[in-house]
């Protein structure tokens, strides 16, 4: 009975792998995967977005799917200083933004106008509708990205292979946080996911010219259309343009393709920029050569003058940030076991040219990746600028194969222990998500500091022209759609921008919040970037000569205040 039992589960498993059957089966085991998967990601974990730069892109989509063109309720001072500085137009209505990559934005504008009827939140909406509706287009992107790297995958191994690494992709917490953000990655991993196939194609046609030079062109495109979801992208584009000019014959000829290619897709939009403020890479510039630090606490705050250029502190800076991203290297892949093992698969001498040549291509795309994020900061690993995401998935192919070469040399002919090694691999690699999936639930909103709700509820008491200042003002612009400034760094030029009406309007409203209620007292609020403002922070306020001399306290527990210029929640805006 036992031999019996043993032979009928060998002979599933070879049913699961070569019978005629099989195809049908994995393809619903893969379905049943991802609509769980998404279901679960969506309407249990997710709380509604946390991300400084989700809600700005967001904001912006929203005003594209307005008429309003790529404009901003998100006003950075400095935003205005360079304006000044330019000898531009402050403008009264509608603010140009110059900080955000505008593609994200423009792609969301479409899902925004499937819910143009719930734009304006509710005191029930925990979660906003327009929250909601991008994760959905975000996870879209994911789940096409994830089909296209099966034919990378088939392409470099095999379809088995790359199915697995496939499930493993999908079964990466990581992957899932990322399409729960509203950040640009997951349409930045469609558009990776295309031009890699583009280049493994042209590599397994090498001796084809003309195929060479269409195929890297049109890798190119994507790459451009990345830059436009990211700046940073930009990095990973040099990686890989260094490959391919080494790579490719006759040396150069295909790389200036893709070059080309790229200009011709980024250079409309510097064009653009310079016109509006003077400077063809707008404000994010400045990132590179600023502190440490949020933007949003730091440089972005100041009416008078730019963080200065220091090489010695861009050097130190970069140092600092590839040693970070070194030391946290498994955090930064999703803690997933197959893409640590990339690394060794470097030692091992794989038969396929084309195999062994990609992998140093990856090499340099990562190694241009790292820098780029050292250069412009990297904030733990959900953040705006992480990029070893986009390059997770060819680590972990290689990293599986590598795995799958170790598990051949012990020549185990079993197919049943090797289905139970490759089951162990997914398993090892899928503990972050399922330690996400069955842990305890909590708070249904982003608290602290985001309460959206009552955020919403500013666009009650304040009319569509007036000007609120805050210490989150993304928040402000995308669910009370209202014009919000960023807390100025001192007193000064904020009386400057209400006195001088530099918006068009006065400053008639300020916004605070667990962002400056939460700091430490002397350190950060007495001592540090808040110090102008210590007397509004602490609490009770001190409002005496302060221009906008009422208050009350909102929820949760007291913790968010609003100043005014009158008593607008008793009275609110018609």
């Amino acid at each position: 009975m036992a031999v019996s039992g043993e032979v009928g589960v060998q002979t599933a498993v070879h049913s699961l792998e070569q019978g005629r059957l099989a195809p049908i089966i994995r393809g619903a085991m893969f379905g049943v995967l991802i609509i769980a998967l998404t279901l679960l990601y969506l309407f249990v974990q997710f709380r509604g977005f946390s991300s400084i730069t989700a809600m700005d892109q967001a904001q912006i989509a929203r005003n594209i799917a307005s008429g309003k063109g790529i404009s901003t309720k998100f006003i950075r001072p400095l935003a205005i200083w360079q304006l000044e500085k330019s000898e531009k137009a402050i403008p009264t209505d509608d603010f140009p933004d110059f900080y955000q990559a505008p593609l994200n934005s423009i792609v969301n504008a479409l899902p925004l106008l499937l819910v143009k009827s719930a734009w304006k939140m509710t005191p029930t909406d925990l979660v906003y509708a327009g929250d909601r509706i991008i994760v959905v287009f975000s996870i879209l992107f994911f789940l096409l990205s994830v089909a296209i790297w099966y034919f990378v995958g088939s392409r470099l191994f095999d379809s088995k292979l790359s199915l697995i690494a496939c499930a493993i992709i999908l079964m990466t917490d990581m992957m899932w946080q990322f399409s729960m953000s509203g950040l640009p990655q997951m349409l930045m991993l469609f558009l990776f996911s295309g031009a890699i196939w583009l280049t493994v194609h042209a590599m397994h046609k090498r001796d084809r010219l003309v195929t060479v030079l269409i195929s890297l062109f049109a890798a190119g495109l994507l790459f451009g259309l990345m830059i436009l979801a990211h700046g940073l992208a930009a990095w990973i584009f040099l990686g890989w343009l260094v490959f391919a000019a080494v790579y490719f014959s006759p040396r150069g000829i295909a790389a200036m393709a893709a070059l080309a290619a790229v200009l011709m897709v980024t250079l409309p939009w510097l064009v653009r920029n310079y016109s509006v403020c003077g400077n063809p890479f707008g404000l994010s510039i400045y990132s590179a050569v600023a502190a440490g630090g949020s933007p949003e606490e730091g440089y972005l705050r100041s009416l008078d003058d730019a963080p200065p250029i220091s090489g010695s502190g861009l050097f130190s800076k970069i140092k600092s940030g590839v040693s970070s991203q070194v030391e946290s290297l498994f955090a930064f892949l999703g803690m997933n076991l197959a893409a640590g093992a990339f690394f060794l698969a470097l030692l091992h001498p794989f038969r396929s040219p084309v195999v062994s040549m990609f992998r140093w291509c990856i090499v340099l795309m990562w190694i241009g990746a790292v820098f780029g994020m050292a250069a412009f900061g990297l904030e733990g690993t959900i953040s705006s600028n992480q990029l070893h995401v986009l390059i997770l998935p060819l680590f972990i192919f290689y990293g599986l194969a590598f795995l799958m070469v170790l598990w051949s040399r012990w020549e185990l002919n079993f197919p049943l222990l090797r289905v139970i090694f490759l089951s162990g691999v997914v398993f090892l690699c899928a503990v972050p998500m399922l330690a996400t999936l069955f842990s305890r639930g909590g708070a249904a909103i982003q608290w602290p500091p985001y309460v959206p709700p009552f955020i919403g509820i500013l666009g009650d008491w304040y009319g569509e022209k007036e000007i609120i200042a805050s210490d989150m003002p993304w928040a402000v612009a995308w669910y009370a759609q209202r014009k919000s400034v960023l807390l100025p760094e001192s007193v000064r030029a904020f009386n400057r921008l209400n006195d001088y009406r530099t918006l068009g309007e006065p400053v008639s409203g300020l916004y605070l919040t667990p962002i400056t209620g939460n700091l430490r007292l002397f350190s950060d609020v007495y001592k540090g970037a808040y110090k102008e403002w210590a007397l509004l922070i602490t609490r009770p306020p001190k409002v005496d000569g302060f221009a906008l001399p009422f208050y009350t306290a909102l929820p949760i527990e007291g913790e968010c205040i609003i100043f005014a210029d009158r008593d607008r929640w008793s009275k609110p805006t018609q």
